[in-house]
């Protein structure tokens, strides 16, 4: 009888350990949520739904049921301390499962029923014409047959993009040190970051909210936006309100956000890191056989490789990917990882850029047909700008 190899052993013990725990976690879930009801606190359920986004055939609605949502910061006045415990909040949330939310979207209407840890997907079927909607139009959704909110209480209306046929390219996005300075590569800065900032003080990449406006309005000034923008991120859904305030806050391009539940199961901690970014942008590439995809990322983690592997997989339909340098002072590991997966790229036919800022962005960009020359100017405008902000983000 042959010995079981290191690595299968190896494999079969985490594998054991990661279901031991999140049993043991599912339990704990269980006893809290009895310990509040008998002591009346269970609390009561609400929607926080996420930006939806409609497909050829289908709209996708997306959301959590919580008994304890995020509340609405005071971005302005905010000490550290209250950033500390709205931090906690979003951590520490009580989740709800086994809820009915029912959705509608232009007169159609589906159930769907929040799973363990209170996420939620809907998607209802299309019957109308592209032509009938706006690039962003509302659904609504509600909580219904539950006797501790009723439909009303628990209205809640998410925003839906809506890719027309007038579309050109869609790009991915990711979020950290991409369009957000967290510092994903320092811990203790990362840290800081997360916890004691809120959105307003959380700083942008310098000139990434006019390279994306003038991306996702096809170059015009004026009129509705044209091309989507998906962010895709391995931060987790309990910092969704913060990512979303900071895309308002900072006049970033509005698009759904994608990013990873924060839980012990062997589909979520294990799986859900990295990697899940690669899902998600295979997940929107297939949802949008025919549109061409521009893959945004940095070079601190793990952006290069994934985005080479999505490039070996779809070829042609990646006209670009953009790798932020993270260090662009200084010649590091990190460039010389993005110059292996470059190599990659190019031997599918995908170029992969390593850039200092927007400003470089937007030049390759025009140069490949995905702006026109005449943006090029504002762009560098608000790149340098940017630069000149005054102090006070962290």
């Amino acid at each position: 009888m042959s010995e079981p190899k290191p690595e299968s052993f190896q494999a079969d013990l985490r594998s054991w350990l990661t279901r031991t725990a999140s049993s043991a976690d599912d339990v704990a879930d269980m006893a809290i949520r009895r310990i509040r009801k008998r002591w009346g606190r269970s609390g009561v359920p609400q929607i926080q739904s996420y930006t939806g986004f409609a497909t050829a055939d289908t709209i996708h609605l997306r959301g959590r049921v919580l008994s304890n949502p995020p509340l609405d910061p005071d971005f302005h006045n905010d000490r550290w301390w209250q950033n500390l415990t709205h931090t906690w909040r979003r951590f520490a949330s009580d989740e709800v499962p086994g809820v009915t939310i029912e959705g509608s979207f232009a007169g159609v209407t589906g159930q769907t029923v929040s799973d363990s840890e209170g996420y939620f997907e809907l998607d209802i079927p299309r019957t109308a014409d592209n032509s009938e909607f706006a690039f962003w139009m509302p659904a609504q959704l509600a909580i219904v047959d539950d006797d501790r909110v009723s439909p009303l209480e628990s209205f809640s209306v998410c925003d839906v993009m809506h890719v027309s046929s007038e579309a050109k390219y869609a790009v991915v996005s990711d979020v950290d040190d991409t369009i957000l300075r967290t510092g994903a590569t320092d811990i203790g800065t990362m840290a800081k970051l997360t916890f004691f900032g809120n959105a307003r003080t959380r700083a942008p990449l310098e000139g990434v909210a006019s390279l994306y406006e003038w991306m996702q309005h096809d170059g015009k000034r004026f009129g509705s936006p044209v091309n989507p923008i998906f962010y895709v991120s391995s931060s987790p859904w309990n910092l969704y309100d913060l990512l979303e305030d900071f895309l308002e806050l900072n006049a970033i391009a509005k698009g759904p956000l994608f990013l990873r539940d924060l839980g012990i199961d062997d589909d979520k901690f294990i799986k859900q890191g990295h990697d899940r970014k690669l899902e998600q942008t295979r997940r929107l590439m297939n949802a949008f056989p025919d549109l061409p995809f521009v893959l945004v990322g940095d070079s601190g983690q793990e952006d290069a490789r994934l985005y080479a592997t999505a490039a070996e997989e779809f070829g042609p339909r990646i006209p670009a990917i953009f790798i932020r340098d993270i260090d662009p002072e200084t010649m590091s590991d990190h460039d010389e990882k993005v110059g292996r997966y470059a190599k990659q790229t190019a031997a599918a036919g995908v170029p992969m850029h390593l850039v200092k800022d927007s400003i470089e962005v937007s030049v390759i960009a025009e140069r490949l047909g995905l702006l026109s020359k005449d943006v090029l100017p504002a762009i560098e405008e608000a790149t340098r700008r940017d630069h000149d902000r005054k102090s006070g983000l962290i």
